[in-house]
Parts: C-alpha cells; structure tokens; sequence
C-alpha cells in the first residue's frame, strides 16, 4: 500500500511537470510532430489497417475502429497523450450484448493502475479512478504505455522525461532572473 502511495505521487509530479513542459512552444511542437508521425495516413487514406484470415473477425475489428472508436480523429490524440504523458488511459463503454459501444479518455492524474492484487492470480490487473473511487477492471479501461524505462513500471515514460531535468533548470534560471530584476530596480531609478 505504502508504496503503490508513493507511486502513484510520483506519478503525479512526473504528469504535472509534462503538462507544464507542453506549455512551451518547442515541446508543443515536438510533442505535435510525434503524433502527427505516429498516427499518419498512408497512401490509402487509413492510420490503422486491420489483417484477419477471417472475414467475419476484419469485419468486426475494422467497425470497431473506425465507427465505434473513430481511430481517424482519436488515436492522433491518444498518441498525442501517450507521448507527453508516457500512458494514456481510455474508459470503455462496454454493452453486454453490442461490445465496445464508445470510448473517452481520462486524465492521467485520476487514474491509479494496481498490479497483483490478487494473491490467486499474481498477473491481476485493475484500475482505481481515484476521482470517483471506483475500481475499473482491465477490461473496461485500454491502458496505452510507452514501455522502455523500467524505473516508472507499471506507468510508461514519456518522451519528455529527458528533457525535464534541463525545463526544470530552465525555470529556475528564469526564476532566478525575474528576481534579480525586480531586486534591482529600485537601484536603478
């Protein structure tokens, strides 16, 4: 518990420095170039291609792409996410009878993924939506992650993280100047 705390709190810092850090036109820009990139059309016109033997299962996956999930417009975004971020989680609104129905993002911050809770089952994997205090079970939430970087598992790494030591300088820096000036200004009249 104590740990899954501290966790999800570093997380957090991590989250809230890279929404900062998106503020910076650079960032934006490079963060827009990866999605762009990522989520590109091809020659066809399509961002994602489904392959399948079987006709029925193409027929399947290619509507729940495009008409249901609505890939064109969204996995641009999601990527989008998953880079600045390092995770995106989307909720899926799932009917008993019709599947996966409709799909939105939630904000990473109110999301915490909970890893082998289940003293039966050591590959458990669930969902807590700290906001609303539900649990999500892994079906009912797509957790996309850029894994690469072991030292923030079970939450991926963004493709900010080596630039945030230098952005956190940056600030500082600039920080550092606004008072020197403002300190210095009585001196100067």
């Amino acid at each position: 518990e104590n740990f899954a705390t501290s966790t999800i709190v570093v997380h957090n810092s991590r989250a809230s420095d890279f929404a900062e850090m998106d503020a910076h036109p650079e960032l934006h820009a490079a963060l827009d170039i990866y999605a762009e990139e990522t989520a590109s059309q091809d020659e066809t016109g399509r961002v994602l291609h489904v392959y399948s033997e079987n006709p029925r299962i193409h027929e399947l996956l290619s509507s729940l792409f495009y008409d249901t999930l609505n890939v064109d417009f969204n996995l641009p975004l999601w990527a989008r996410n998953c880079c600045k971020f390092g995770d995106a989680f989307t909720f899926l609104d799932v009917d008993q009878k019709y599947g996966v129905i409709n799909a939105f993002p939630i904000p990473i911050m109110e999301i915490e993924r909970e890893e082998g809770f289940d003293v039966q089952d050591p590959l458990s994997v669930r969902f807590r939506w700290i906001t609303k205090n539900v649990y999500l079970e892994n079906w009912q939430l797509a957790h996309f992650r850029l894994l690469g970087n072991d030292a923030f598992l079970p939450y991926g790494s963004s493709v900010l993280d080596g630039a945030r030591r230098i952005w956190r300088q940056l600030i500082l820096i600039e920080d550092a100047m606004l008072l020197y000036r403002i300190t210095r200004a009585p001196e100067r009249r």
